[in-house]
């Protein structure tokens, strides 16, 4: 019982010292997401950026292959919509939501924040 506490304070200090390196979550409802969470999404938003650069450099960009790339890299409830030569999308993570657009052209955006006051992901253009 002693050492499950000890590892639990080491835990917790641990994400309290190393903070949310990279990340940054300016979005709706981002107090609503605590730092463990962040730290933990970290490498979701690492994964989903690197399917989706890759998507990006194949052509490939379409809205079940955007879904599937977020869905591998862990996220949920993926919603798309096509805007101009690309598209937008927002799905669940751990305490918030990962949103943001891949273009043909202009590349990847993938950012962390919170849920929109509707409940959902998905951002306006």
């Amino acid at each position: 019982m002693r050492r499950r506490a000890i590892a639990l304070a080491a835990a917790v200090l641990a994400v309290t010292l190393t903070g949310c390196a990279g990340v940054e979550v300016d979005a709706p409802g981002k107090e609503l997401m605590d730092q463990a969470q962040q730290v933990a999404d970290e490498a979701l938003v690492a994964a989903a950026t690197t399917g989706l650069e890759a998507l990006q450099a194949t052509g490939a960009v379409t809205e079940e292959a955007v879904s599937d790339a977020l869905e591998a890299a862990g996220a949920a409830d993926v919603e798309t919509r096509v805007v101009g030569d690309g598209l937008l999308f927002g799905a669940q993570v751990a305490g918030g939501c990962v949103y943001g657009t891949i273009d043909t052209s202009a590349g990847v955006t993938v950012d962390l924040g919170g849920l929109n006051a509707d409940g959902g992901c998905l951002r306006e253009p």
